[in-house]
C-alpha cells in the first residue's frame, strides 16, 4: 500500500500536537515541584532501567557525561536519587532512585493518565480499542524500523546541507 506524503505529514503533526499537550501538562506539575524536564527524563530512565552508572545514564539520555553529572547532583541534593558504590568494584557508582523520586514519576504519569481518561471518555468503546490498537501497531513498527535502520551520519549531513546549517 502506498503512503502519501500528506498522510505522513498529518500523522506526524497529530502525534506532535498530542505529545505537546501531554508534555505541557506534565511540565506544569514538574515546574511546581522545581524539577526540570531533563531531571524528570533521568528519573524516567532510572524508573525504566533500574540503577545505572553515569555512563549508562548518559547513553540513555543522549547527553554529555558532564550534563548528566549535573542532573545527578541536583537530583541527589533534592533527595530523589542516591549514588551507591558497587560492593564488588568500588570504582563503579550507580544511581539509585529513592522513594521520593518514584513518587514524582508516579505522580506525573498518573496525572497524564487521568487526563487521557478524560479525553477517552469522548470516544466510543470501539474507537478506544481502535485508537489503542493503531498506536501500539505504529509504535511497534517505528521501534522495529528504527532498530533495523538507525539514523545514519550521511543522512544528517544531507539534512544539514538542505538547511545550510
Amino acid at each position: 500500500m502506498e503512503v502519501t506524503q500528506g498522510l505522513s505529514r498529518q500523522l506526524e503533526e497529530a502525534i506532535r500536537r498530542s505529545n505537546t499537550v501531554i508534555y505541557r501538562r506534565g511540565r506544569s506539575i514538574l515546574a511546581e515541584m522545581g524539577i526540570s524536564n531533563p531531571q524528570f527524563n533521568a528519573l524516567l530512565t532510572l524508573n525504566e532501567f533500574g540503577p545505572l552508572t553515569m555512563g549508562e545514564l548518559c547513553k540513555h539520555l543522549l547527553t554529555a557525561c558532564s550534563t548528566a553529572t549535573d542532573l545527578a547532583d541536583r537530583l541527589e541534593r533534592d533527595g530523589l536519587v542516591e549514588r551507591v558504590r558497587d560492593s564488588k568494584d568500588r570504582r563503579i557508582v550507580r544511581m539509585h532512585m529513592l522513594s521520593k523520586g518514584e513518587d514524582v514519576v508516579e505522580l506525573v504519569i498518573s496525572e497524564r493518565r487521568r487526563f487521557l481518561d478524560k479525553v477517552l471518555l469522548e470516544f466510543k468503546s470501539e474507537e478506544q480499542a481502535q485508537a489503542l490498537e493503531s498506536f501500539e501497531l505504529l509504535a511497534d513498527r517505528m521501534e522495529c524500523l528504527d532498530k533495523d535502520h538507525p539514523v545514519q551520519f550521511v543522512e544528517v549531513k544531507d539534512i544539514k546541507k538542505r538547511v545550510n546549517f
